[in-house]
């Protein structure tokens, strides 16, 4: 155990749930994707499932990379990773492949969820160098405010859940470093308009445009022009998600199409599951919904394992909570407690908003549940924010050792030349004994 403990620096704790969540992982998308691999030629559950078992090898070896790189390398990385991510995020929109009606990957690999890291790493990095500064709006928060937007913009015309979720984030990390709340909220309402704006846009063009197409018209003019711009952002889907979900609010399956759609499979999954599941692998409506390693997969972890082992899994996300926040207690720099803040906040935001899709609550946003779902870019960029999180918990571990250590050398007593292995035995205890009062919790 302790040769184990050598090499895994860092909080064990999130050792440990990054370890379980990655073996449910495993397990979810060989069951998941039975149905996937039968509308496949040549492919076998048993090739996803090795599939997602190299991604989860290279997230381990991302994460003990990252936890063993001082967090102070992340602070100057992170202007050089903000660079990289936009350039990619902007080639992507030129040259990307499409996938569900939008622009997400390029060369296999979503520049997007490189964005979610750097632009935490960016966003806290400012908000560390401009604490002097940061209640003044045009010194100090609207150049942030400015770069996160430049960031976000891109990401909102291919996936507008993530740039939302990533966009709250960033506004949690301000908060947390004193930025004023009326600069945060005044900048909540403008852009909440702006997006009421370009949707109530939407609605008219899109009206007029189905106007024209059923009576057989021809789209031109600044109609045209319009409807283009429109099909090249995501503010259609946004709108027709919006308009499905009032739709059936209001007059419940009526008002849709008789059809069912894959909330509603999700929906029986959830309801079919009872208190213990129907147990691994024995899940019906995994072949009704087509991205069930995915986009729903809590709805097939629901179905299969029930409502007990579904609390075990969000109790390992509030556990996550709880391990940042003694973190963030004991930090004695302001970067690692607001980059550990951003960290958590994506994560659990993310898992948020994974789950009320799959229950209903939120329309269908594509959100994976991190470390669950099977994916690559997904996974294994939150490894690399987990791998922050323990390269944050590592330093503070290696402080505590060295005040430890600084207190035993002071509690020491002069000792003669020839008493040195007693002066080091007795060394050594006094650490052991200064490491144990000053974090309970320390193992040595």
């Amino acid at each position: 155990m302790s040769n184990v403990e050598k090499y895994l620096k860092g909080d064990k704790t999130i050792w440990f749930i990054a370890l379980l969540l990655s073996i449910f992982s495993l397990l979810l998308v060989y069951s998941s994707t039975v149905a996937l691999s039968s509308r496949a030629e040549n492919a076998e559950p048993f090739d996803f499932f090795m599939e997602q078992l190299l991604f989860v090898a290279a997230g381990f070896a991302l994460i003990y990379v990252t936890s063993r790189t001082p967090y102070t390398l992340f602070m100057s990385i992170a202007p050089i990773a903000y660079a990289v991510s936009l350039a990619l995020m902007t080639l992507m929109l030129l040259i990307g492949s499409s996938h569900n009606q939008a622009v997400r990957t390029l060369l296999f690999f979503q520049p997007a969820e490189l964005c979610k890291v750097a632009l935490i790493l960016y966003v806290a990095r400012q908000v560390t160098l401009r604490q002097d500064r940061i209640k003044d709006f045009r010194k100090g928060f609207l150049p942030i405010m400015l770069m996160m937007l430049l960031m976000i913009l891109p990401i909102f015309l291919t996936n507008f859940s993530t740039a939302a979720i990533l966009a709250l984030t960033c506004f949690v990390i301000l908060f947390i470093g004193r930025a004023r709340l009326l600069h945060l909220l005044a900048t909540v309402a403008g852009l909440a308009v702006m997006l009421a704006l370009a949707l109530c846009l939407t609605m008219v063009v899109v009206e007029a445009v189905d106007v024209k197409k059923a009576s057989k018209g021809k789209v031109t003019g600044m109609l045209a022009v319009s409807n283009k711009i429109i099909n090249k952002t995501r503010l259609e889907t946004i709108y027709r998600r919006l308009e499905a979900k009032h739709a059936d609010s209001v007059d419940g399956s009526v008002s849709r199409a008789s059809a069912l759609v894959q909330s509603d499979y999700a929906h029986m999954a959830i309801a079919s599951s009872g208190l213990i599941g129907k147990g691994p692998g024995n899940s019906d409506m995994r072949y009704y919904l087509p991205e069930a390693y995915s986009d729903f997969v809590f709805a097939i972890v629901v179905e299969e394992y029930g409502v007990v082992v579904t609390c075990l899994l969000i109790l390992c996300y509030l556990i996550l909570l709880f391990r940042v926040g003694a973190m963030v207690r004991k930090a004695t720099h302001f970067f690692p407690a607001v980059l550990a803040i951003g960290i958590i906040t994506q994560i659990l935001v993310q898992a948020l908003v994974h789950m009320s899709v799959a229950t209903g609550i939120a329309p269908v946003t594509g959100q994976n549940l991190p470390l669950v779902s099977k994916g690559g870019s997904s996974m294994l960029c939150t490894f690399l924010l987990l791998g922050m999180l323990l390269s944050i918990s590592r330093s503070q571990e290696k402080e505590t050792l060295e005040q430890a250590r600084s207190a035993a050398a002071a509690a020491q007593p002069t000792v003669g030349h020839g008493s040195e292995e007693t002066a080091a035995a007795g060394e050594e205890a006094l650490a052991v004994e200064a490491i144990t009062s000053l974090n309970p919790r320390s193992t040595v």
